[in-house]
This record gives structure tokens, sequence and C-alpha cells, in this order.
């Protein structure tokens, strides 16, 4: 309530509900968050001699954030295109983790860098004493892609993948998950009074998995990426309660936010079969086993498994031969044959299903044609669920801070490591639109002619802060 001698004071729904009781009416004017109406005299309160303006906030963002994400959005947008420039792959991201951890610690903000297996992480703490602490995860690592945006910070950087040199760029948005959550560390950090908690910066390297070593060429799967940090106590050591992460995605409005109420990514796990037959003369199959013949039988019986093993009424599931090699020339029937695959779904029983049929349809598939198959599985993520409770929360307290945020079914079918986070703690994962206005088809995740609206930005940090400030 405003009165005429300009002293405002707070106005409750409470002591609304009562003033409409005693029959004032209240008018919404405009669209800027705020209810303004001049309250008649049936309440005698004009007789003594005051004229009332009631301004209710219908936004439970404190003043100073929307003024503090556009003060900072320069900074952000310059943080991303930096980013942008100096992409490092998985478990190499050295001078990323540097440049991360001076930055926080400019705002001090405590940094411990790298855990046992995850030496390349940074976390960040603010707020230690406080208690009730949330983790913000950024993921940090790029991928092995040439980038051909032809943005004018496009990336130019190399590295080594597997041993060898590769082209390395940011095609995924890593560069625009460290630079939100960076900006939204800083606006924290000035404002560290107004935080009610601890919170916790999770700058997490591999994402996108290993570099440095081909997970096939081990025996026991590295631990890595989340995982690693999760097997390493960073959740128990913090005592974080919930966390929260955001991924940029395309073909969505930029500044959007899409969060799902249970199931938000697949999960994703890789097969290699190795087909053993007995190599003969092309023109006497007889004295052979043709090991073409029984991948090709194979990759159709894989596609089995799907249609007649698993209950779609739960969810789906996906099976994927993208390699098959055999033979060497065009008169020799191959002796030995390769396939490699993915494996996805959005269900943890199906993924069980999944993951137990592919070796068994290998092995008796290998078997009615004569020869044998040996089955790699690489188990490598599991299905990302966002709590359900929490999810709906953080939609109402998006919403309530002016953000175009909704609860969505969307899955763009991708799979994510945010989900051994998941596992432990209630936490919910993001998605954020970042076509410009007016974009059509634009190039997905991962590909070499990925970009994104820097516009987006702003509601990114908007919504790591809403995260930090909710009553979760």
């Amino acid at each position: 309530m405003r009165m005429v001698a300009g002293q405002s004071i707070n106005v409750t729904w409470r002591f609304i509900r009562t003033l409409l009781a005693g029959g004032m009416a209240l008018a919404l004017v405009g669209c800027t968050g705020l209810y303004q109406q001049q309250v008649p005299d049936s309440s005698g309160l004009q007789s003594a001699g005051l004229a009332v303006s009631v301004q209710v906030s219908t936004s439970k963002a404190p003043l100073w954030l929307q003024q503090a994400v556009e003060e900072e959005y320069p900074q952000t947008v310059s943080l991303r295109h930096y980013l942008h420039q100096h992409p490092e792959l998985g478990n190499q991201e050295y001078a990323t983790q540097a440049y991360i951890a001076d930055f926080l610690r400019a705002q001090g903000i405590e940094v411990v860098k790298g855990t046992a297996h995850a030496p390349t992480a940074v976390i960040g703490i603010l707020n230690p004493g406080k208690g009730n602490a949330i983790g913000l995860r950024a993921d940090i690592d790029a991928l092995p892609i040439k980038e051909n945006t032809g943005l004018d910070y496009a990336s130019k950087a190399k590295g080594m993948f597997f041993g060898k040199e590769a082209d390395v760029s940011h095609m995924c948005g890593h560069d625009a998950h460290m630079a939100m959550l960076l900006s939204a560390a800083r606006i924290m950090a000035q404002h560290r009074e107004a935080i009610p908690r601890s919170v916790i910066f999770v700058f997490q390297p591999a994402e996108e998995g290993d570099s440095l070593e081909n997970p096939y060429d081990r025996a026991v799967p590295k631990l890595s990426g989340a995982r690693a940090l999760v097997e390493d106590g960073v959740l128990e050591r913090y005592g974080i309660k919930q966390m929260f992460g955001i991924h940029v995605m395309a073909r969505q409005p930029a500044g959007k936010l899409l969060i799902a109420s249970g199931p938000a990514l697949n999960s994703v796990d890789a097969f290699r079969i190795r087909i053993n037959g007995r190599q003969a003369h092309g023109a006497m199959p007889w004295s052979g086993v043709d090991a073409t013949l029984t991948a090709a039988a194979l990759v159709q019986n894989l596609q089995q498994i799907v249609s007649r093993n698993i209950d779609l009424t739960r969810g789906m599931g996906v099976i994927t031969v993208g390699r098959l090699q055999a033979g060497s020339t065009s008169n020799v029937m191959a002796g030995s044959a390769e396939l490699e695959g993915t494996i996805r779904s959005n269900d943890p029983e199906i993924r069980k299903v999944l993951l137990r049929r592919i070796p068994e349809v290998a092995e008796h598939t290998a078997l009615a044609a004569g020869a044998n198959a040996q089955t790699r599985i690489l188990e490598i993520y599991p299905v990302t669920i966002n709590d359900p409770g929490l999810a709906g929360s953080l939609v109402g307290a998006l919403q309530s801070f002016g953000l175009e945020a909704e609860q969505s079914d969307w899955n763009p079918g991708a799979s994510e490591d945010f989900s051994f986070f998941a596992q432990q703690v209630p936490s919910v994962f993001m998605f954020l639109g970042v076509d410009a206005p007016g974009a059509v088809n634009t190039a997905n995740n991962h590909s070499d002619k990925f970009v994104i609206s820097d516009e987006a930005l702003k509601a990114g940090v908007s919504a790591h802060l809403c995260a930090a400030l909710g009553q979760w």
C-alpha cells in the first residue's frame, strides 16, 4: 500500500482479500507484474485524508535480479565466446579448469580443483556455512568435431582424441553452460546475503566421455564424468540436497525452458559384436561359414528385440547398428565381421531387457549359421529422470520469475551423465532453447553447424539464480 506521503507498505494477499470483502475493487493494469488501482472511499480511508494505491508483485524474483542479469549479460556473452574459442576434450580440460577456478576465486568463492577420478573438475562453494546446499552443474568438455559455423569466434583448436590429432569444438553448447553458470556465480557472490543456502557450483569434465582411452580397449570401464564425481563423494562432502542442470537445445525458441516430470533423457549404452565364421572362396560358399550373411541376419534380428521383447507401454527402446565391417575383396567369402552400435531407452526396465537380450540374440543368430559371436556391452549412462515434485515446483518458480518455462514431455532422444546425480538426490535437468527468432530447421547439437543465440543466455543465468533462491 502506498500513501500520499510516499510511505510504502507491503500488501499481502490476505489483506487484499479483506479489502475486496469490504467492497473495494482492484483492476489489473498493464503486464508489468504489478497490480495497481486507486481504492475508493468505501472503507472511509479517503475521508481520513489518505489516497491509497495497492501494489502487489506477482513475481517472487528479488528486485535486484533482473537488473543484475541484464548488467551481467555482456560479460556472459564474452565468457561464452572466449570459452567457445578454447575448447578441450574430456579429461584434458586443464586450461578450462584454470580459467574457471581463477574466475570463481576473483568473486570470493571458495574453489576446489579436481577429485580423485575427475582431476579436471572445479568445485565452487558459496555460503559454506548456511547449509541446505544445492548443486548447480555445468559440463566443460568439447567434442572432436571440426566447426563449420562461419562465426568470427569459431574454434580452430586441435586436440588429441584416443591418441590421434583431431579438430575440437563446442558443438554441444558446453561453452554456454559454463558461461551461464559463471555469470550466475558472480551475481550470487555479489548478493550472497540474499542467497538463503549454500550453493555448490559443479563444473564437471568429460560429459561426452573420456578422450584419452577408447573404452573398448579397457577390460574395466574407466571412472569418468559425473559418475566419477558421485563415486568420489562430492554430493556427500558438500551436503548437496538437490542438483540442477541446464542443457541448451537447438530447435527450441531462444530463452524457452522445458522441464520434464520424470524421464527427461534416454539411457545410452554401446555394443561391439564380433562374428567368427570360416573364410572360403566366393564361388564355393558351402566350404565355409559366411560371416557377412550372419552379420546381416543379426542386424535384422536385433531390431526384433525392440518390436517383440520390450513392453512398449512403458516407454521406448532403440538399437542402431552404426558400423558393420566384413571382408576384404569381392571373390572371398568373409570369415569374420564386426558390428558396433548404440542402445537407447527412456525406461530403466526396458534398458535391462535390451542389455540382456542383445548378447543372447547375437549368440544364437551366429550359432544358427554355424558361426560364433563375441559380444562386448559398454554400460554408459542411465536414464536421466527428473524428480516430479521438484520439477513441478521449479516450473512454478521459474514462471513466477517471469521466465518462459513449461512442464514438457519433450525428449530430444539424447543422453546425459547428469543421470548419475539424479540417481542419488532429487534433481532437475532443464532444456533451454537457443534458436534465434525466425530460425527454421536449425542444425542440431553435435552438428558442425550448431549455433546458439546469445539472447538465450539470460534465461539460463536467471534459471540458476531461481534454483538457488527457491524454497526446496
